[in-house]
């Protein structure tokens, strides 16, 4: 269950305020979740940054209504209400964007001054929906491209030859630091005997990790008898651990065969083959990084 939308904290907070003011934002905090009627389960949602939801929603909304000048802060992170905020109060029903609106100085916080808005800058009100903080926006786009990004990878990867695919699953096996200590290497096509590649895991090669590479396009998945014939292999060279990674997907009695395997045998499909990719920056080049602040209390407080 998504939390609560923006009008429900925005409402809560001026009706906090209206009892009791000034009060902290630590007390909003305890206050506003049991006046929106917010569940265990809401409250433990968190924003890409780690914060609670809930807390993620009430910082902004203090932001909000500070700049359409329905609370005041007269001193770090405490808030008293406002006249105008008690006449929002008096006028009844929820305490909307659009009913802040009709305060130039909100409008302007919004969309920015003329000269703002004649250099094209974006603002906050061309992103943000009705139920998400500018954070949450920048995290969603953020995911969205990413989701695109795996799914062309996946495309891409189905399309390179056999022999480049085994050298790509073992780039991406060195990204996440497989090897580091000592080698990575394929096998020769002809003498591979069902591996692919070999890990070393230490200098000597005592400590040693088999891969097998499956290059199939969508839809032909990797069955048991791929899978029985890896594990077959392992036992021949006594290995006790392996991975095999496919560009489409595994059959559910692949699954059920790796997992009752003696030797601890790891499983990876095209989407978390695209999802590693990206994570270790395989095969991929960032396109921008965007730093996002926030006004640090603390700071202000100790000056």
């Amino acid at each position: 269950m998504a939390s609560p939308q923006w009008d429900q904290f925005r409402t809560a907070i001026l009706q906090a305020l209206g009892d009791q003011s000034p009060l902290t934002l630590f007390q909003l905090y305890d206050l506003v979740p049991a006046m929106v009627s917010l569940t265990d389960a809401e409250m433990q949602e968190i924003v890409p940054s780690g914060q609670p939801r809930y807390k993620n929603r009430i910082g902004w909304m203090t932001t909000y209504l500070t700049k359409a000048g329905a609370i005041d802060r007269p001193k770090r992170a405490t808030f008293t209400i406002t006249e105008r905020g008690r006449q929002l109060l008096a006028e009844g029903g929820q305490v909307t964007q659009e009913r802040l609106a009709q305060f130039p100085e909100f409008v302007e916080f919004l969309h920015g001054t003329k000269d703002d808005q004649a250099s094209g800058a974006t603002h906050i009100d061309s992103v943000v929906t009705s139920d998400e903080t500018p954070e949450e926006t920048i995290a969603r786009l953020a995911l969205d491209l990413r989701t695109m990004l795996e799914s062309e990878l996946v495309d891409h990867v189905r399309s390179i030859e056999p022999l480049e695919f085994e050298r790509l699953v073992l780039k991406v096996l060195q990204g996440m630091g497989y090897g580091k200590d000592g080698s990575l290497n394929t096998t020769k096509a002809s003498h591979d005997e069902g591996i692919d590649g070999i890990i070393s895991e230490d200098p000597l090669g005592l400590d040693r990790i088999y891969m097998q590479a499956k290059r199939y396009q969508d839809g032909s998945n990797v069955g048991i008898k791929d899978v029985m014939a890896f594990i077959g292999a392992l036992a021949t060279h006594q290995g006790d651990r392996g991975v095999f990674i496919t560009s489409s997907g595994f059959t559910s009695d692949a699954t059920n065969a790796a997992s009752k395997a003696n030797a601890r045998i790891e499983l990876i499909d095209g989407k978390r083959l695209a999802k590693l990719m990206v994570d270790n920056q395989i095969g991929v080049q960032p396109k921008s990084v965007t730093t996002i602040y926030m006004l640090d209390e603390d700071f202000f407080g100790e000056l």
